[in-house]
């Protein structure tokens, strides 16, 4: 199971301080903007965990 990221702690890449380093943390483009808020493609993230350490909001998790 992929990484979920908690859509009230993620206030979205615009008003993110570190300007969505979640997406471009991710080595193997799990991650994506869809319209202004980070997506999880499940079938690619290998949960390493870089998203979690670097989420400035504490906004993504592993189940």
């Amino acid at each position: 199971m992929a990484v979920i990221i908690d859509t009230i702690k993620c206030n979205g890449v615009d008003a993110c301080s570190e300007a969505g380093i979640c997406i471009e943390i991710c080595a193997l483009n799990a991650m994506e903007n869809v319209e202004g808020r980070p997506i999880v493609n499940e079938n690619a993230c290998p949960e390493c965990g870089l998203c979690i350490l670097n989420c400035p909001n504490e906004a993504i998790f592993k189940p």
